[in-house]
């Protein structure tokens, strides 16, 4: 199968399950096109951990002077229909050409954009269009899958949900999908309550995937000091700096334990202000931006995965993240808060769920786990590593796009084949 993968970015660092995704796909032999909105991350030039076997595609006609752009897109789309079979063609013009009955304005209005990009994935010939995010990259998706009748799907994981100005389409967007795909059953109930029109059967729960031979466990007894790790970006809804308060109560009482936090963000200079406010320097250290390659000699040294969730002043908020499953999987007890769908990660026995922006409470926990016997703690990492495995592996979340991918690929060629036969009789008859 030819996959069609849609992209705001690719590929970018703090996104490894979208480049996961696409290797994913590709080590199952399925040939994948990286339809990429926007550059990449530049800190992903030539790492390995970041390649993939096909072709990444930027999409044309989003940038540069608006004249050229226009006649960019009228070009490509002009080339693109002499290129269409009739009955193609004549599908194109029509939803190009008439607006539906109850599509909002600035959706009609929208489909004007992506001409050129259309045309590149037209050229591609996909047999199926993905897409990772419900943003921008989904309106190209959204009218691409629309004009030229191909099957699409779509994965969403929070703040595309919960913060996105472009929710109020969902029943149009969303409703164009054959899947769509969410991290927890917290996100697939508010994404329903957004899009009331859309079938509860296309909407599914589905972790997103770890290579877990990248982030394997090395069983191991506590160390002392006991060492707390957490990773991600260094923005508001990861609770660093809830984190960062729990240590400095705990540093009151005991130094047993070191806390290593890797990623790197805009709250970077504010949590370095406070940890130097607090005096806990010689326990608390933000190791700053780091690759895959790193994580999966780092982690399983560890001892406790910590990343304290909280919903942000603006709504934003984490769905699943994937930076708890890999510590998971690396056989360290994870260590979060009530918040969103993370009980269906942290599950009773593999760590604990605290209330979310509560220092006392979190360094509770944290007190917990180091003074936790050495027995009770390899039953707790065996388990939050055999979780990972049964629940978490890039295999299945892979395996099971697939499958969906290649049922509704069967429900669209049976559709054409009856559009074909339907046109063979009308020549018949007009004949």
């Amino acid at each position: 199968m030819k996959i069609g993968y849609l992209a705001a970015g690719f590929p970018w660092l703090s996104e490894t399950f979208v480049v996961n995704d696409v290797r994913g796909l590709e080590a199952l032999g399925h040939e994948v096109t990286v339809f990429s909105l926007g550059p990449g991350d530049p800190a992903t030039d030539g790492n390995p951990n970041y390649q993939i076997k096909g072709e990444i595609v930027r999409a044309a006609g989003l940038t540069g002077n608006p004249l050229k752009r226009k006649w960019v897109k009228i070009a490509a789309r002009r080339r693109m229909m002499r290129a269409m079979e009739p009955t193609a063609r004549s599908h194109y013009q029509q939803d190009y050409n008439e607006k539906p009955p109850g599509m909002p304005d600035g959706l009609w209005a929208d489909r004007k954009t992506w001409d050129a990009a259309i045309a590149q994935i037209a050229d591609a010939k996909c047999d199926f269009l993905y897409v990772h995010f419900a943003m921008r990259q989904l309106l190209l998706g959204f009218w691409a899958s629309r004009l030229l009748d191909l099957p699409l799907g779509v994965t969403l994981q929070a703040h595309d949900i919960f913060t996105n100005p472009q929710s109020n389409w969902f029943d149009w967007t969303l409703g164009q999908c054959r899947a769509v795909v969410t991290v927890s059953q917290y996100n697939r109930e508010a994404i329903l309550k957004l899009a009331r029109a859309l079938d509860p059967a296309k909407v599914h729960v589905l972790a997103n995937g770890i290579d877990l031979a990248k982030f394997d466990a090395r069983p191991h007894d506590p160390h002392r000091p006991f060492r707390f790790a957490g990773t991600g970006r260094l923005v508001e809804i990861k609770g660093f700096h809830v984190l960062v308060e729990a240590v400095g109560l705990l540093a009151k009482q005991r130094r047993d334990f070191t806390v290593k936090v890797v990623g790197d963000g805009p709250l970077r200079p504010q949590l370095e202000a406070r940890i130097h406010e607090l005096g806990i320097g010689d326990v608390f250290e933000l190791l700053g931006k780091r690759d895959a390659t790193f994580l999966s000699g780092f982690l399983p040294d560890q001892d406790a995965f910590v990343l304290p969730c909280v919903i942000a002043k603006d709504g934003n908020r984490d769905g699943m993240p994937l930076a708890l499953r890999e510590g998971m999987a690396c056989g360290l007890p994870a260590l979060s808060t009530q918040l969103l769908g993370l009980h269906e990660t942290v599950s009773p026995g593999t760590g604990y769920l605290v209330t979310p922006d509560d220092p006392h409470a979190l360094a509770d926990a944290m007190a917990k786990l180091i003074d936790m016997p050495a027995a009770e703690y390899r039953t707790m990492a065996t388990a939050a590593r055999a979780k990972a495995e049964a629940e978490f592996s890039l295999e299945h979340e892979v395996s099971t796009l697939v499958r969906w991918m290649t049922d509704e690929r069967s429900v669209n060629h049976e559709r054409h084949e009856g559009h074909e036969k339907d046109a063979r009789v009308v020549r018949r008859v007009a004949g």
